[in-house]
């Protein structure tokens, strides 16, 4: 259908919309296969780290490509930049939408490198997400979890000094697997939605969220979740079933579409509940 921005989507579409991490050819397949089996947009997302590694520019390209031709909408999107030379790089590459994560650095710092993105991605007709509050890593206890959560008292300021399409916020979300059950702030969610108004609201570190907390979630007002470790995980539990079934044949054509096949279907599930499907549970 076209490669669209996120500021497209998430001002148009119901429910939130779900962003998935990329890291070659096969996943970034199966995820735009996963919003056309659905019908619904898709974000087809990849982290600064993989999109610097020697040789992914190309990674960057077929991710563009793939949205271009795609049947329904696609936003080509760099998640967690921590630079502006990484955010200009994936602009280059044809983006539609990056994320310049500010977030360790002192408001007027972050407000400043937000301002810096923001001037340049409009000039391209390229939509910016932003983050207040850190996420916290999954060897953090409760207390340095609750110290990164994102402070309601900075979201006015920030978004008064910025013209950013999104923001990302922390309320108890974690990158990677979770220990136990994650404890999510949702009282904080509903202040922090109040303050945000017309700015959609992203969720990072989706996986491992029970439907019941991601259902709360897009009720309160969360647009957009990001899904990156159950990629990974889709992906190599497909390699190593789809491997050992038959070890001799070392399948380096059949495996590595099982495995796209494994990513379709997941993310088909995430967008079609993000989408519709979390409206049962509220």
């Amino acid at each position: 259908m076209a490669l669209v921005t996120s500021k497209e989507i998430l001002k148009e579409h119901d429910g939130a919309v779900g962003a998935f991490s990329t890291y070659d050819l096969f996943t970034a397949q199966g995820i735009v296969k996963g919003g056309e089996e659905s019908g619904l947009p898709v974000i087809l997302m990849i982290g600064q780290p993989p999109l610097n590694q020697p040789g992914n520019d190309y990674v960057g390209q077929i991710m563009v490509q793939l949205a271009r031709e795609a049947t329904v909408p696609v936003c080509v999107f760099l998640d967690h930049s921590k630079d502006y030379a990484t955010c200009m790089k994936a602009m280059k590459l044809g983006f539609s939408a990056v994320m310049i994560d500010g977030s360790h650095l002192p408001l007027e710092e972050n407000i400043a490198i937000t301002n810096k993105v923001t001037e340049a991605a409009q000039a391209l007709g390229v939509s910016v997400e932003a983050e207040l509050g850190a996420l916290a890593g999954i060897e953090d206890g409760e207390e340095a979890k609750k110290a990164k959560m994102t402070d309601p008292s900075h979201v006015e300021e920030f978004l008064s000094k910025t013209s950013v399409d999104a923001l990302a916020v922390s309320i108890g979300n974690a990158h990677g697997l979770y220990k136990g059950e994650p404890k999510l702030d949702f009282e904080r969610l509903n202040t922090i939605e109040e303050i945000s108004q017309d700015v959609p609201l992203v969720l990072h570190g989706g996986t491992g969220l029970t439907l019941e907390q991601f259902a709360r979630g897009v009720a309160i007002g969360i647009r957009k979740i990001n899904i990156g470790t159950e990629v990974k995980t889709t992906y190599i539990g497909a390699f190593i079933d789809t491997h050992e079934k038959n070890v001799s044949a070392y399948d380096m054509v059949g495996i590595p579409q099982a495995c796209k096949n494994a990513v379709t279907a997941m993310v088909q599930d995430k967008l079609e509940f993000f989408a519709r499907g979390y409206k049962a549970l509220i």
